[in-house]
């Protein structure tokens, strides 16, 4: 009985202070599993980055992906002289694919009109100029990449341009970068729709970065 007592004083001042642990390790609890932290998200390129749609046609955009011009875009803001995008900017490489989309008026209409879609009044958000086309350098980015150039490539040669419910098509596109934006506001215009589509596409950060040493 001394012994016991003996032991347990001694024990009381080891249980009194927080350094004093077993090196015994505890039993693990079965009920518990240890799970690896979550890797950080990278982008998809089969998602797309901005989407939305007016009536017929849903517009989606892939990419983001960027390319430095070899030529300037030889154009000048009014008032000015200095070219607005000289050679050595970054360009902004999109994909945009359209795609019928059907409605229940329309019975068994298989296709959708898209005849004459532009890309006009797209502008970068924060900038008052319209966004500019890089038509020197843009068309050969979008045949390495196995993209017709624009709408009118992805027609070429035909007056009305349909395409299938439930089947994209897709055509590329690419826009001098200005200093310091974030955002594109791209305004994809199908005249059968009644109106434009205008998707806020959030550029991927490697854009943003091209666009922040453009201005540097």
């Amino acid at each position: 009985m001394n012994k016991k007592l003996i032991a347990l004083a001694a024990l009381l001042p080891c249980l009194a202070l927080v350094g004093c642990v077993s090196t015994a390790a505890p039993d693990r609890d079965p009920s518990f599993t240890t799970v690896a932290p979550a890797a950080t998200p990278t982008a998809d390129p089969t998602m797309p980055i901005a989407d939305g749609i007016v009536d017929t046609v849903w517009v989606e955009v892939f990419g983001g992906t960027t390319f430095t011009a070899k030529t300037g875009c030889k154009c000048t803001l009014p008032g000015t002289t200095a070219e607005l995008f000289p050679a050595g900017t970054p360009v902004l490489f999109l994909k945009v694919t359209l795609t019928g989309e059907w409605k229940p008026s329309q019975g068994s209409q298989t296709t959708q009109d898209v005849t004459g879609t532009t890309l006009k009044g797209t502008q970068f958000d924060g900038r008052p100029e319209p966004a500019v086309l890089d038509s020197v350098d843009g068309p050969a980015a979008a045949k390495a990449a196995g993209l017709p150039w624009l709408p009118g490539g992805l027609f070429h040669g035909k007056t009305d341009w349909t395409i299938q419910n439930n089947k994209g098509r897709s055509f590329a596109a690419a826009f001098y970068l200005p200093a310091g934006v974030d955002r594109l506001v791209l305004t994809v215009d199908v005249p059968s729709e009644g109106q434009a589509t205008h998707l806020f596409v959030t550029l991927p950060e490697a854009a943003v970065r091209a666009s922040t040493a453009s201005g540097e």
